[in-house]
């Protein structure tokens, strides 16, 4: 198996066309159809469905398009670790929306700081797609979340710590300080979109009380949350850190809810080996592992004392 044909294969799905991935491998169309003919003798299979425009993967091609970016990452690793134990290059690292408003610049500052060889990209978005990624040899690295009960693979991922989130009303809300999940029923929430699961462990409380979920905005990012539930617009799940250390704490204020404790355990998951790499996704595993361990600051102000909400007008 040649690595010029797969590279040639990729560079087609990827560009959706023959014509493309010429341009991208600087060589002539009719170089880059017997590189993916001769692949596909290869492997016994037809890679390409050549009748559809753009050029797209067959069932087959698209399950070894997975592995031949595999084995592409693999070949480009090793030619990087042969040549120097210091990390330059690029680096690939996806970030859990959970915690990415918290880490996410300090993340960079650190590897920075500690590899300033490193191009990093560092991504956000829901931890079901950052795992794809990782398994699709699009990401290098990432740190996702899941529930505390259920673990991932030790030898591809590492703990980093949990996080939990408070129940956060308005302070002039009528809810008292210690409530039960059936208390929350008809509330409007100001929440994340579907795929948080913070939002998947509220959603499966209140059903199991036969109540839906009343979702009066959907945004990711705890400070516009807290804007919109200090000024009335409902409630929400906060990161305890995050709200301690928001300007608009002081006109919110957390309930206690006796029979629901939602929790998130943060992981860091690899692609494999990474060698020089190795210290800069270290950077980012304590970046968050301190996220996580701080402890957050009391704010000045007892919550009980907290004025009203800003009026709607």
């Amino acid at each position: 198996m040649n690595l010029d044909d797969i590279r040639a294969f990729v560079a087609v799905v990827d560009t959706g066309s023959v014509g493309k991935a010429a341009l991208c491998l600087n060589l002539t169309q009719p170089a880059i159809s017997r590189r993916v003919q001769r692949l596909e003798e290869t492997l016994g299979v037809t890679l390409l469905d050549r009748d559809s425009k753009p050029a797209r993967a067959t069932r087959a091609g698209e399950s070894a398009y997975r592995r031949c970016v595999a084995v592409l990452r693999a070949a480009e690793a090793l030619a990087r670790d042969s040549r120097s134990t210091i990390a330059a290059g690029p680096l690939r690292v996806g970030l859990t929306l959970a915690l990415s408003e918290a880490v996410l610049a300090p993340a960079i500052e650190a590897v920075r700081a500690l590899c300033p060889g490193v191009s990093l990209r560092l991504v956000a978005d829901r931890s079901s797609v950052l795992r794809r990624q990782i398994a699709d040899g699009q990401l290098d690295a990432a740190v996702v979340a899941e529930k505390p009960e259920r673990p991932l693979d030790p030898g591809h991922a590492t703990p980093l710590g949990t996080e939990r989130v408070l129940v956060v009303v308005p302070a002039g809300s009528p809810l008292p300080e210690r409530v039960k999940v059936a208390d929350l029923a008809g509330q409007h929430w100001v929440i994340n979109p579907d795929g948080c699961g913070f939002r998947a462990q509220l959603d499966r409380a209140l059903a199991d009380r036969g109540a839906p979920v009343e979702v009066v905005a959907e945004t990711w990012g705890a400070g516009l949350q807290l804007a919109l539930i200090a000024r009335g617009i409902g409630i929400g799940l906060i990161p305890e850190r995050l709200l301690a250390e928001s300007p608009w704490r002081e006109q919110v204020r957390a309930v206690t809810v006796d029979d629901f404790a939602p929790a998130l355990t943060a992981w860091m998951v690899t692609a494999g080996p990474l060698g020089p790499f190795d210290a800069a996704i270290e950077a980012i595993a304590a970046t968050v592992r301190g996220f996580l361990e701080e402890e957050p600051r009391e704010p000045e102000r007892s919550r009980r004392t907290a004025r009203a909400p800003v009026s709607h007008d």
